[in-house]
């Protein structure tokens, strides 16, 4: 065995391995069957939007293992910057560190109370009837709701008015988590060096493409599972030939797997980082760490005196 792949490298793979054949066998039981054993008429509106939701499910799942796997040979078999002492490099500061908790306990607490809502049947009235009832559960559920809206409209509101005030003052600032075509060209490239071990892994700025559509993909899930939830409480689930609901609890299905196979993984259950990356709480990574991950970013915070 290559000496490379220690424990980290191990971890990484079996829990990728075990959350990965989660997903599939999801797929397998729950979106495949569903395509050829359905109760909606075809060509109706409530069909063709399951039908969406479950190709966009199966595509996002299937990306997700393809596009790790390569990453957890490549990290594993070439050796990666671990966590070391010298030097740090400020990534996230209080503000940042607080939202992203806020969205943890927010998430975790609308996933835990909607599914068990959704599943009732089957393992969900365990959950609810340690929560006091399904009356209790859904206060529960709808006030982590408000609460994450909070959050969407506090942090968009916060950098937007950062920007135009900067604007205001003459200034042209940067947005580094907006999307550009070096995204792109990133993706391609590290495709290739994963793939086929040509090239160099891309020299990224302060964000690369994976946690750009980390993020984005959140906030978009945020808007599809925020304005159904919002008519499903004042109108009820029968509202609009049940679309709201389709959009909410398949977005929900979306917004679980996509955190389970691509966003623990990027974050946390990589090579590199696991068992867990300690950055979204301590807000700092080593120089080292930074030279290795996010080379550009390391070189401005340099040209500024910031590092």
């Amino acid at each position: 065995m290559n000496p490379v792949f220690n424990h980290r490298s191990i971890g990484s793979l079996v829990v990728f391995s075990a959350i990965s054949g989660l997903a599939i066998s999801w797929l397998l039981l729950d979106v495949v069957p569903w395509i050829f054993i359905t109760t909606f008429q075809i060509s109706s509106l409530p069909y063709l939007a399951t039908l969406f939701f479950r190709i966009l499910i199966t595509y996002l799942v299937l990306f997700a293992v393809l596009h790790n796997s390569m990453d957890i040979v490549s990290k594993g078999t070439r050796g990666v910057v671990r966590r070391v002492a010298g030097p740090k490099i400020k990534r996230f500061d209080l503000n940042q560190r607080i939202q992203h908790l806020w969205l943890i306990v927010t998430v975790a607490v609308l996933a835990i109370t909607g599914f068990a809502q959704m599943y009732y049947e089957a393992w969900g009235r365990v959950v609810i009837n340690a929560l006091g009832g399904l009356a209790i559960s859904m206060d529960i559920h709808l006030l982590a709701a408000t609460l994450l809206g909070v959050l969407v409209a506090y942090h968009f509101g916060f950098y937007t008015f950062g920007y135009l005030a900067a604007r205001a003052r003459g200034e042209h600032p940067h947005i580094p988590m907006m999307l550009e075509k070096r995204d792109i060209t990133e993706a391609l490239q590290n495709t290739k060096f994963m793939l086929l071990g040509r090239g160099e892994e891309p020299k990224y700025a302060k964000y690369d493409y994976t946690q750009k559509f980390d993020y984005w993909g959140i906030y978009w899930g945020m808007v599809i599972l925020g304005v159904p939830g919002v008519l499903l409480w004042v109108y009820g689930s029968t509202f609009l030939l049940g679309l709201p609901f389709i959009f909410h609890t398949s977005e929900a299905l979306l917004a679980v797997l996509f955190l389970l196979t691509f966003h623990f993984y990027q974050a946390h259950w990589n090579p590199r980082d696991f068992p867990m990356n300690k950055v979204f709480v301590t807000g700092t990574q080593s120089e080292e760490e930074v030279r290795d991950q996010h080379p550009q970013e390391l070189e401005r915070l340099k040209e500024v005196g910031e590092a």
